[in-house]
């Protein structure tokens, strides 16, 4: 059976719920901010790639108004094209990334009082697949598990 065609009816060319939802994480997490996005960067027929353009441009409109230090960090990993790709290993590529994320924010735990300390978030963004999102924040602590036995 195939899949349902996704449509976008953006009504809103300022991106003001997006805007807001990343100045909420601002508030909360601080910066930097770095976007991890999971969906398929490359289709046959365009499906989640809409949805992965789309949510690039309004990351790409946010940072026009925000200083180059404080801008959002965003990566695209095409998950699903790595793992059918024969020279490409989907655990070194999602630990590469989950590495330099890390590095980005400076994450670490405090273990002695179990309180999280950050300076910034790591927002993995999958819109179709939580197995995706699942697997990333896993190889999100490989990195981040030394940094919190210092």
């Amino acid at each position: 059976m195939p899949k349902p065609p996704i449509e976008l009816n953006r009504v809103d060319p300022t991106y003001t719920a997006t805007q807001a939802h990343f100045e909420d994480l601002i508030k909360r997490y601080s910066m930097p901010l770095v976007v991890l996005d999971l969906v398929k960067q490359s289709e046959k027929r365009e499906r989640e790639v809409r949805v992965g353009n789309e949510f690039r441009h309004s990351i790409d409109y946010i940072n026009t108004s925000i200083n180059k230090h404080h801008k959002i960090r965003y990566c695209a990993l095409d998950y699903s094209h790595i793992s059918k790709h024969r020279n490409l290993n989907v655990s070194t590529a999602l630990n590469e990334v989950s590495t330099w994320a890390v590095n980005q924010t400076g994450f670490f735990c405090s273990a002695p009082k179990w309180r999280i300390v950050n300076n910034g978030l790591i927002k993995p963004f999958d819109e179709r697949s939580a197995e995706r999102a699942a697997l990333l924040s896993h190889h999100l602590g490989v990195p981040a598990f030394p940094m919190e036995q210092k």
